[in-house]
């Protein structure tokens, strides 16, 4: 039997994937949570085999818990499922511990298979993830400016990018104005940008696709 706990802010996700995983006799779905805060809480008291996790999260994003989450619990199994593309999130969620990085819109029947395999301990890599680790291997240290980036100062770079106001990115991420302008100017400053205008235009012509 493989317990697992599912944490996304979303309910309609969380009920859809209760629904579907209980359908299968091999899983056991301990808990839903809806945030990070409420998932570490939890944790302190049973630990799962595996843990779908999304990036989206109110207050500490999803990449901060699954560090977390790593330090405290190593033997859980993470499962990021999101609807950021694998380009934006992928790598950067394997290097801080996460056994999968899956997009929301996959089959069943992968979504399963994912689970299974890394109830084991063993990774469970799709063929575009494994191509975009492929090409950080072959970049080394030669890779956009972006990947110098904090992953707070990142997450604020994807909010930008979709055209997000700094006041609704600071209650999004429930930091201060001030905070995220900071994160803002630091980010500009990596980058060798000066204006929102630019920082898109950088999104576009390194690929950095807006995902929600």
């Amino acid at each position: 039997m493989i317990n697992l706990m599912i944490c996304d802010d979303h309910q309609i996700i969380r009920d859809g994937l209760s629904q579907i995983l209980s359908l299968y006799p091999d899983i056991n779905i301990m808990e839903t949570l809806a945030s990070g805060e409420t998932l570490i809480k939890a944790l302190k008291n049973r630990q799962p085999e595996v843990l779908i996790l999304d990036i989206s999260l109110p207050g500490r994003s999803g990449l901060e818990v699954l560090k977390q989450v790593k330090m405290m619990y190593p033997n859980i199994s993470v499962l990021i499922l999101t609807m950021y593309p694998q380009d934006q999130y992928a790598i950067r969620m394997l290097k801080a511990g996460a056994s999968s990085y899956l997009n929301k819109d996959i089959a069943t029947d992968v979504l399963v298979d994912a689970i299974r395999t890394i109830s084991t301990g063993n990774d469970y890599i799709n063929n575009e993830v494994a191509n975009l680790l492929v090409g950080e291997m072959m970049l080394g240290n030669k890779g956009l400016p972006n990947q110098d980036l904090s992953d707070r100062e990142y997450e604020v770079l994807l909010l930008i990018g979709q055209g997000i106001s700094i006041t609704a990115i600071s209650n999004k991420l429930c930091l201060s104005v001030k905070t995220i302008s900071t994160y803002r100017s630091r980010l500009m400053s990596k980058l060798e940008i000066a204006n929102n205008t630019d920082l898109v235009k950088y999104m576009i012509r390194n690929g950095i696709t807006d995902a929600e």
